[in-house]
């Protein structure tokens, strides 16, 4: 789902709401998902491997060996599940190649999940499978929507609050299934912190339409009674 289709044609912040933020509609209407995967992956890739990167639909944030950098995925898609919960995915694609193709790995379309404190980042993943046999045919491996990184947060969002929003887990760490992605970081391995950034809206549901009364018979000099009875007491009046 792109963002037109996400998008909403009015931002209103807490204050302009005119309902309870409990009793509100959020959407996420833009953002970003951002991790650097492993900073001294990148250190060797971009160093001694002299290995080279495949951006398509992703951009790249910061130094490419240091601690500050981080491939960055536009959001695509999102939904605000609760008041601490939201979930977004991405678009794009990074190819890392180095040896000569012997690593040949493809992170892609990421989800972000983040439920209170507890967060997870799936990816797609396509590469080799590893092998010390330089004469081997490659024997692709990978998997969709794998937990590449879960993550523990210091304290639960607010995301029923309208405006960007920018979560910033502490270090990560490997799921299980995507350990075959690198091959070099066991189970437990800490990666880089994962930050989701998202735009929000707000949007209350119009109060369903009353009746204000104005419609009523009430007024007896524009009802036929109304008339009716005034003749008769003037009629009266003039008899006496």
């Amino acid at each position: 789902m792109g963002l037109s289709a996400l998008a909403v044609p009015a931002t209103a912040g807490a204050a302009d709401l005119d309902c309870a933020p409990s009793e509100a509609t959020y959407e996420v209407t833009g953002g970003s998902i951002k991790w650097g995967f492993k900073q001294s992956f990148r250190n060797y890739f971009y160093g001694f491997a002299h290995g080279t990167h495949t951006f398509d639909g992703v951009s790249f944030e910061g130094t490419d060996n240091a601690t500050d950098g981080k491939y960055v995925w536009p959001v695509t898609a999102g939904t605000v599940d609760g008041p601490g919960s939201a979930t977004a995915s991405g678009e794009g694609s990074v190819n890392f190649n180095a040896h000569g193709g012997v690593l040949n790995t493809t992170i892609s379309n990421p989800t972000v999940e983040i439920d209170g404190t507890a967060g997870v980042l799936k990816l797609d993943w396509e590469g080799n499978e590893f092998t010390t046999d330089e004469d081997a045919e490659p024997v692709k491996i990978g998997g969709e929507q794998v937990v590449a990184a879960t993550f523990a947060l210091p304290a639960a969002s607010d995301f029923h609050a309208p405006g960007q929003i920018t979560v910033t887990s502490p270090a990560s760490v490997i799921g299980e299934n995507f350990v075959p992605a690198f091959n070099n970081y066991p189970s437990g391995s800490a990666l880089d912190p994962v930050t989701l950034v998202l735009d929000i809206t707000a949007t209350c549901e119009a109060a369903p339409g009353g009746d204000d009364g104005g419609d009523d018979d009430d007024d007896q000099g524009t009802s036929p009674e109304g008339i009716f009875g005034s003749l008769g007491t003037l009629f009266g009046s003039l008899g006496a």
